[in-house]
């Protein structure tokens, strides 16, 4: 288990400017863990105007933590959830608000995540509440996002069987205000996640950051009305690259709202009309165990100063603004792939070179 330190490290760490999960996964890698990361992140940001976490912040947002009744949850706490440890990017740490043994029981059943339109119509809402109601009658526990619509009649019909809800703000802000109820509800007997820190408002660019986590915490997910270029749909696609079960329901071709959902079901989605039709594909799965993936533990790259100053040369004297790939830039400079991607990072991270897709790499406009 993370020690104290460890813990204050890793909090800072993942608050700092410019480290995201993937980066903070990537430095504890690389230098086996967040207290070491954290000694070394002043040299690497240099003069690239990027700040670390000040302790300051990080001791006020304890404190509100506490004075509010909530918990950080670490990757390797007992209360991180399963399923979502197993993803490519799991958040380090989340804020959790809750029946904190209630929610440690979730964990043993099959989890599903309910997503879809904020404007569903009446007919949707109550189809989905049944739906929800129905799974939790059969121990399965629903996840969704406590946003309007879809998500609030989801939280609805499975608050009595178990629910769990994750925001994309600070977890003691409550969004929609008219959930108001619902948040003081599934605090009391089922749970709240949220890896954004306290006191943070909702944002645009935090929603797809918290579509990821619905997403990694249940075998497949639901979609109940999503628009053609909607949250619920993001969802659905993360579900797929987790390799989880995508549903979705079907609408009138004549309805906006019923766009997506049709959309996905051309793809190969499950159709479905009930609960049994999620059931039934839930039969074949198995509930995690409770434990630790001992085969995602990072493993530390050893290599000098000198060495990776020489690395971090290599590089940039090998790339230009034309990308190539990161296969074809450890082929050009004849070192192995740790020490490449650990240089890569720090560049990275003094904004010298620019990561994009498909595992390419340049240098950066200004460098």
């Amino acid at each position: 288990m993370l020690s104290r330190s460890e813990k204050l490290a890793r909090l800072k760490l993942f608050r700092t400017e410019a480290i995201g999960s993937s980066r903070f996964w990537e430095l504890v890698q690389i230098y086996g863990s967040a207290e070491t990361a954290l000694t070394k992140l002043p040299k690497i940001f240099n003069d690239s105007k990027k700040n670390i976490c000040s302790d300051e912040k990080i001791d006020e947002e304890i404190s509100h933590m506490k004075s509010w009744g909530a918990r950080f949850v670490f990757w390797e706490d007992e209360l991180y959830p399963p399923l979502l440890r197993n993803t490519p990017d799991p958040p380090p740490v989340l804020a959790f608000l809750g029946n904190r043994e209630r929610v440690l029981s979730f964990y043993k059943k099959n989890m599903i995540s309910v997503v879809g339109a904020r404007n569903a119509s009446i007919h949707s809402n109550k189809f989905c509440e049944t739906l929800c109601r129905d799974l939790g009658a059969n121990d399965v526990v629903i996840v969704s996002g406590l946003a309007r619509g879809i998500d609030t009649s989801a939280h609805r019909g499975s608050l009595e069987t178990g629910t769990i809800a994750i925001v994309a703000n600070g977890i003691n802000i409550i969004y929609p205000q008219e959930n108001k109820k619902l948040y003081t509800e599934i605090i009391k007997e089922n749970g709240i996640f949220s890896e954004t820190p306290f006191n943070v408002a909702p944002q645009p660019q935090l929603f797809p950051r918290r579509n990821r986590i619905i997403a990694g915490m249940s075998y497949g997910t639901t979609v109940i009305e999503a628009a053609e270029e909607s949250g619920s749909l993001i969802t659905a696609r993360m579900a797929l690259e987790y390799n989880r079960d995508v549903f979705a329901v079907p609408g009138s071709p004549l309805d906006p709202r019923s766009i997506g959902c049709n959309k996905l079901l051309k793809e190969g989605a499950i159709l479905i009309q009930n609960a049994q039709d999620i059931l039934d594909q839930l039969e074949t799965k198995k509930v995690i165990p409770h434990q630790l993936f001992d085969d995602s533990a990072p493993v530390s790259v050893k290599a000098s100063a000198k060495d990776i100053e020489k690395i971090r040369k290599k590089i940039l004297d090998s790339l230009s603004s034309i990308p190539i790939t990161i296969d074809e830039l450890i082929s050009s400079i004849k070192v192995s792939p740790q020490e490449v991607l650990m240089a890569l990072l720090e560049l990275e991270l003094a904004n010298k070179i620019v990561r994009l897709h498909g595992q390419r790499v340049c240098l950066a406009l200004d460098s």
